[in-house]
């Protein structure tokens, strides 16, 4: 199975607190782990877990450094943001008042005919319209 993840799902393989759906994340990691699932992600998906993780007072910098090095380690297939996934993004942010950033996840499973799993609410309200967008509850292996 190939999947897309944004970052309101990897957060959850390094945070617990308040997190909804932890055990589903964590399985999607082993089956990554374990080669069962392919996960592609957009190169701002790196960025985005280091931000979220800068952001939380209770993360120190040695942590932060960890979660990255072991983001890095989980050999994710990583996709270039070009010109035409940055066009179609914009389509998509602009018909369906995203943000950019989410945007690039939608437009990364779309070319890549693969599944995108989400927690975010913005993201899912677009599913009405992009029918390979789920949430983590969802996912099934």
């Amino acid at each position: 199975m190939v999947m897309v993840i944004d970052a309101s799902v990897a957060v959850k393989w390094f945070n617990t607190r308040g997190e909804d759906n932890v055990e589903i994340a964590l399985k999607i990691q082993a089956e990554k782990t374990e080669n069962i699932i392919e996960i592609i992600v957009p190169s701002l998906f790196f960025m985005e877990i280091v931000n979220a993780f800068l952001t939380k007072s209770f993360f120190g910098l040695q942590d932060i450094i960890l979660i990255e090095e072991s983001l890095n380690k989980m050999n994710l297939t990583v996709t270039a943001i070009d010109h035409l996934v940055l066009k179609n993004s914009i389509d998509i942010a602009y018909e369906n008042s995203l943000t950019l950033y989410d945007s690039i996840y939608i437009e990364t499973a779309r070319a890549n005919n693969a599944v995108l799993l989400t927690e975010d609410k913005k993201i899912l309200s677009a599913g009405k319209r992009y029918g390979f967008i789920r949430s983590l509850a969802e996912y099934k292996s």
